[in-house]
């Protein structure tokens, strides 16, 4: 079965820090990622509590999959997993090359992600849930 590089996804993952992340540090991570998020065709969402990352990404299976060997690579992580992945018709987050939520507007926008991001895998389904509902919040602003 042949199958199609090009296709649409949407893949998730959780994973810890092996040390905390400075706001200065956060920002550097965000700016990198957007720019070569949008270079990419890449689009998504990005949460951080507590040394915890949780993200959604979308793009095609191709840049995803080369993304996310990167990101397995990365020797910041002391713990990455993937919560989820899934083949989509449309982007849930067509306009973000990447939004990032800190503690301040997890806790602002999305008070129940923050019980849900502890990189608990009985939690996967629903920090995924939460986590895609942020993208009503582009509708609102």
């Amino acid at each position: 079965m042949l199958v199609d590089q090009q296709s649409l996804i949407e893949f998730g993952y959780i994973s810890r820090a092996k040390n905390r992340f400075s706001n200065l540090e956060l920002i550097q991570l965000f700016d990198k990622a957007f720019n070569f998020n949008t270079a990419n065709g890449i689009t998504g969402v990005l949460f951080y509590e507590n040394r915890y990352f949780a993200q959604i990404l979308e793009g095609t299976r191709e840049d995803i999959s080369r993304l996310w060997k990167q990101i397995q690579n990365d020797n910041r992580h002391v713990i990455i997993r993937e919560i989820g992945f899934r083949e989509i018709d449309q982007r849930t987050f067509p306009s973000w090359g990447m939004r990032f939520f800190g503690a301040d507007r997890i806790a602002k926008h999305v008070p129940n992600l923050k019980q849900h991001l502890n990189g608990l895998p009985g939690s996967d389904s629903k920090l995924l849930t939460l986590m895609r509902s942020v993208a009503a919040l582009d509708r609102s602003q």
